[in-house]
């Protein structure tokens, strides 16, 4: 009879510990937020000044955030 409880309480722990309540709107709310990038991605464009004499210019154009970060800068 000690065998019998022992083995039907082994069993109702086992089973007991495989159930987990999960919410449904837990879910829902984590797939409805933006993702939001943590760098600026950028690009570096170049260019000859047309009334400094022909000077090489830069200027940075920010890819993430569309627009402008720098003005044109001479090198």
């Amino acid at each position: 009879m000690k065998k019998i409880f022992l083995a039907f309480l082994l069993v109702s722990v086992m089973a007991l510990s495989f159930a987990v309540p999960v919410m449904a709107n837990d879910y829902a709310v984590a797939a409805e937020q933006e993702v939001e990038p943590f760098t600026e991605r950028t690009r570096i464009y170049n260019r000859r000044s047309i009334c400094g004499c022909g000077q090489l210019q830069f200027r940075v154009w920010g890819i993430t955030s569309g627009q402008w970060l720098t003005p044109w800068t001479y090198i």
